[in-house]
């Protein structure tokens, strides 16, 4: 029998990010900013934004950061294929924009995690500047090394 897998798969992160272009209609992101924001939005509590992480507290969440660019570049193919997204060349790579096939994907993912999902999302982009990535690697990259020393500490 093969054992496969939704969770932490290029499928589940397709299904983020199009709830996350479905709620940033305004914003044509990067690839690096999509990772960051899903991040962001999975432990926003971790980030003083929400009460609860989506994902929880394992102590070593952050070493997740580096595989989910992986997973994104997979699920924005995917989405690409799919029409559900899509993307435009710039001088740095593409950015990405959910297409009306992708929102009416969004419409039918009315689950409550999908809600909880976008709440954070609301919550990052009122927090931070989303025309640049800076800020969000930066908190990233703080976080890290917090989590690492708590680590640690134990």
């Amino acid at each position: 029998m093969i054992n496969t897998t939704v969770i932490g798969s290029p499928y589940e992160m397709s299904l983020r990010i199009l709830l996350m272009l479905d709620e940033l209609t305004n914003f044509e992101l990067d690839e690096q900013r999509i990772c960051a924001i899903d991040f962001i939005a999975v432990y926003a509590a971790d980030f003083k934004l929400l009460d609860e992480n989506l994902h929880g507290y394992g102590n070593y969440r952050y070493s997740e950061y580096p595989a989910r660019k992986n997973l994104a570049k997979d699920a924005l193919k995917i989405l690409v294929l799919d029409g559900t997204v899509s993307f435009y060349p710039n001088q740095n790579g593409f950015t990405y924009k959910i297409s009306e096939s992708g929102r009416k994907v969004c419409r039918e993912l009315t689950y409550s995690y999908a809600e909880e999902y976008r709440i954070a999302i609301r919550m990052v982009s009122n927090k931070y500047d989303l025309s640049s990535g800076k800020a969000l690697l930066n908190d990233i990259n703080r976080y890290t090394l917090r989590s690492l020393q708590e680590v640690y500490d134990e």
